[in-house]
């Protein structure tokens, strides 16, 4: 509870014929009191709850009294006297005698004002008991415990040097586009951003570069996807595999020739930093595409060591890296029951007794994740593409465009990742 505070005795001493009385203001509703030594003027709600506490049922003693209204015992007693309070008086001051209509209300108002202050007085004692039990609770653990943490023996204030960017290990980093939809076209008042040939090449190449200024050093390997839906569409029609029509920024054939130039002028940028391995994740949207996109980058990495490139017509591909056993898939076909981790040891049985750590890339949902199943780690990999109509009247506009890179140590396998988001100033 807090303590009430007073207002400062008066500089000047009380009048002989005032000292021992005291005076009622009912504009200002305060009571001066004139003590001997001076005078105490306390505002009316303080001076009522005084009498309260003094009087009733579980009145407080003078020490009490003295601790709670932060009042010097010799005054208190001065103070109590000259208004003539006792433990048995009624706790009703003569103002509020005086002020009341007839005796049933005032004797209605006595007894609410005494039920209010024994609830308050109620709730004041639990808490001062709870707080003394915490003291003692603390007091007892300062004493058993604390004092014996105290006495032992100072830690050894050496710890070993950390030694920033020195690790010896090599690592591949896995950087996969997926969901680029080349091609797919967003207007802007229509779907809340533009995605165009335009938009889709500086996301790619920026982010990209965004990833590469992360590394500390340089990787081993880089692995890149091709496919996995990396064109919007997948013929002559404008349409996915399937046959679903799709909303283009260029004819298809634009789309298929300067996807495969943009597809190699991205290898170029990354075989900088490091060897790079083509991995074909043919996508639901563009599945005929991804094998003409792996042709031509046979054909065009055909003499270059820094560049390998293996043409599959799978829909699911397996490559080992160290103690690593990497699965890639674009992710849509697949049961909702299939367990990616037995298609992982059923197809590829050997590696996957001869590696410790397992891992899966997959796109498709154009969100980012990572989950363990069955020992296996499975990352579903964001989409660098805007919204087209189908997205925004869908909804699907609140996962966060981006690219991300994988960093796959040779043996302990997966120890991190980046992710380079497409923020608003750059749309």
């Amino acid at each position: 509870m807090a303590i009430l505070q007073f207002e400062a005795l008066s500089d000047h001493d009380p009048e002989p014929g005032d000292i021992g009385t005291y005076t009622y203001s009912a504009d200002t509703d305060t009571y001066t009191t004139f003590l001997p030594t001076g005078s105490l003027t306390v505002p009316g709600a303080k001076h009522r709850a005084m009498l309260a506490d003094y009087t009733g049922t579980k009145a407080l003693s003078i020490d009490q009294m003295s601790l709670k209204y932060d009042m010097p015992r010799s005054w208190f007693e001065q103070y109590k006297r000259i208004h003539d309070w006792r433990h048995s008086s009624v706790p009703l001051t003569d103002e509020q005698i005086l002020a009341a209509p007839d005796l049933d209300t005032l004797a209605t108002e006595t007894v609410l004002n005494a039920r209010r202050h024994n609830i308050t007085q109620s709730i004041a004692d639990a808490e001062y008991k709870a707080l003394r039990a915490d003291a003692e609770k603390y007091r007892t653990f300062e004493t058993t415990i604390l004092e014996h943490f105290r006495e032992l023996p100072a830690a050894p204030t050496e710890v070993p040097a950390l030694k920033i960017g020195e690790s010896s290990n090599p690592y591949a980093l896995v950087v996969c586009p997926t969901d680029f939809h080349w091609g797919k076209h967003g207007w802007e008042d229509e779907v809340g951003e533009t995605y165009n040939l335009k938009e889709a090449r500086t996301r790619l190449f920026d982010r990209t570069q965004a990833l590469i200024d992360r590394l500390s050093s340089n990787p081993e390997k880089i692995y890149v996807s091709v496919g996995s839906d990396w064109f919007h569409v997948d013929n002559d029609a404008g349409t996915t595999t399937r046959g679903t029509p799709q909303d283009m920024c260029a004819s298809p054939a634009e789309i298929l020739i300067s996807g495969c130039q943009l597809a190699r002028e991205h290898i170029d940028l990354l075989r900088q930093v490091a060897p790079v391995e083509l991995i074909s994740m043919p996508g639901n949207h563009d599945r005929m595409s991804t094998y003409a996109l792996m042709m031509y980058l046979s054909a065009a990495y055909e003499n270059c060591e820094d560049v390998s490139v293996t043409i599959t017509s799978a829909s699911r591909r397996y490559v080992t890296y160290g103690d690593n056993l990497l699965g890639f898939t674009h992710g849509d076909g697949l049961k909702r029951g299939n367990s990616l981790a037995l298609l992982m040891a059923n197809e590829s049985k050997s590696d996957w007794g001869a590696t410790s750590h397992h891992m899966w890339f997959h796109g498709h949902l154009h969100h980012q994740r990572m989950t363990e199943k069955d020992g296996v780690l499975i990352f579903q990999m964001p989409s660098l593409a805007g919204h087209d109509r189908y997205h925004y009247r869908s909804g699907y506009t609140m996962s966060a465009a981006g690219l991300a890179a994988y960093i796959i140590d040779y043996y302990d396998g997966y120890i991190g990742s980046f992710f380079a988001p497409v923020s608003h100033s750059e749309e």
